[in-house]
């Protein structure tokens, strides 16, 4: 059983902050009758009679997104790249520029890939190898499967380790490598690697299979995992503001977009660090990103080889099972080179996407987590006004139901307020869910820490005296309490469901 947890604090800007800071690979009255098309020719979305159509600033307004930075590829060339809004939500003076990195998340699988295949290319790993022979201190545990893992596997999300994603760390935080990151030992705060199911089975989403590509990489070309990916990948294609690095320098950190949750509220200290550096842990630009974009499509077509040889790119942009290539998303049957794929931590949330055939792109990067209906509605905003070719679809009802479920979400503000130590104390203790699924509740200074199960604990702030809200996701708990004041249960408010738990003794 999953239960997940909750935010809700509104947070919008006043137009004066939507800068625009404009970066053109060639500025003629064609390309700026194109950003103006893109900026104020987004797809109206309507449901249930009703209409939605605003302009690209608008829907930044309407979803309370800091910052948004894109490029866009127009023949296999940068066309333009753009910036706009705030690096951090109510300070007007802090401008995105085109120059500003964000994190890209789970982008950082595609571009670990693109490291793996290299030396596959050159003959340093195999893709249909077992796993456990490039790694020295560290092995896959044994399981019931009996099929092994192998790169291939871990590239495509088919081998069976166990699915899932990150949550970060506060940046004062002890972090973990790589192999406390596998074993899921502290300080790590995930769960371990193992072989769950069967390798090839089916594609289960693996953070900690990416994990395990970095270690390879590591012990077999004994360097940093920064610098296996920065001699192969960044620096022949110019990739100049990308870096896997978590410690930044005080004069980059400065320069950095800090995250936000999709109320508009800047996460503390800004931003999550994520030790989990080939899942999740790359700092870039859109710029930067569009490089390695156009450098995969080009390869494709044998037209250049700077990273992977042209054989390697098409594998990698075969399917290997569902919609799955080696690091990129694909789609079977396609006709014109479609790949893409998207990254969303804590604050965050990004896209790339490259046809790669035409020689068309776009990678959006935004610093919010209300950021995927957004990039949704630009990029085909994008499309329609580049005319690309007919691999765009009109906006899916999954997506319509996302732009909808965030404005409705944003007219939700909630205010912290402050309660006496004394009442937070009344709803210490643990409350349980259901049968074994516990909530462990513990003070902290005008807020309560929330654990339930074996997730990580959570801050939970007050509305009222008897009910508290995430910042994480959109949920809620309150108290309920006996006639001398003691709490003797809570409520669990969440997707429209009341979930009670009794308090235990």
């Amino acid at each position: 059983m999953k239960v997940s947890y909750a935010v809700v604090v509104l947070a919008l800007f006043p137009t004066s902050c939507m800068n625009a800071n404009l970066a053109l690979a060639a500025v003629n009255d064609s390309a700026l009758s194109r950003i103006h098309s893109v900026e104020n020719n987004f797809p109206a979305a309507t449901k249930d009679g009703k209409t939605i159509k605003l302009s690209l600033q608008e829907w930044m307004r309407a979803f309370a997104i800091p910052g948004v930075s894109i490029a866009v590829i127009h023949d296999y060339k940068i066309s333009w790249v753009k910036a706009y809004g705030v690096l951090e939500a109510g300070k007007d003076n802090s401008l995105v520029t085109t120059k500003t990195p964000f994190q890209a998340a789970s982008i950082s699988k595609p571009v670990t890939a693109l490291a793996a295949l290299h030396y596959v290319d050159h003959g340093r790993l195999n893709l249909d190898e077992n796993i456990n022979k490039y790694f020295h201190a560290w092995k896959l545990p044994a399981s019931n499967a009996t099929t092994k893992v192998t790169l291939r596997n871990l590239l495509a999300h088919t081998s069976g380790v166990t699915a899932g994603g990150f949550t970060g760390y506060e940046r004062d935080a002890p972090l973990p490598n790589v192999i406390q990151i596998l074993n899921g030992g502290a300080p790590a705060n995930n769960q371990p690697a193992s072989q769950t199911g069967q390798a090839d089975d089916a594609v289960n989403y693996s953070g900690l299979g990416y994990s395990m590509v970095q270690l390879a990489l590591m012990d077999q070309l004994h360097k940093p995992f920064n610098e296996i990916v920065a001699n192969s990948v960044f620096k022949p294609i110019g990739m100049k503001d990308s870096t896997f690095e978590q410690k930044l320098a005080d004069a980059i950190a400065a320069t950095v977009a800090r995250g936000h949750q999709s109320s508009g509220a800047v996460l503390t200290n800004g931003w999550f660090v994520n030790p989990e550096l080939a899942a999740a842990g790359l700092w870039t630009t859109p710029s930067d990103l569009a490089l390695l974009a156009i450098e995969v499509a080009k390869s494709k077509q044998g037209k250049s080889n700077r990273i992977l040889s042209k054989k390697m790119t098409q594998l990698m942009l075969t399917p290997h099972k569902d919609q799955m290539g080696l690091g990129f998303v694909v789609r079977p049957g396609d006709t014109h080179g479609y790949f893409s794929h998207s990254g969303g931590n804590r604050g965050y949330r990004a896209h790339v996407e490259m046809i790669a055939d035409a020689g068309y792109g776009v990678v959006i990067m935004t610093n919010s987590d209300g950021g995927v209906p957004f990039i949704s509605l630009l990029t085909r905003s994008v499309a329609e006004s580049y005319q690309w070719p007919a691999t765009h679809r009109p906006l899916n009802a999954a997506q319509i139901d996302a732009v909808f479920v965030q404005l409705d979400h944003n007219k939700n503000i909630r205010r912290k307020i402050s309660v006496a130590d004394d009442v937070l104390m009344r709803y210490v203790g643990r409350y349980e869910l259901a049968p074994g699924f516990e909530f462990d509740i513990q003070p902290a200074k005008n807020h309560l820490l929330v654990k339930l199960g074996d997730q990580p604990r959570f801050p939970a702030y007050p509305e009222s005296d008897s009910k508290f809200f995430f910042e994480i996701v959109d949920a809620q708990i309150s108290f309920l309490q006996n006639d001398a004041g003691e709490a003797t249960s809570l409520v669990l408010h969440q997707g429209g469901r009341d979930q009670p738990a009794k308090k235990i003794k």
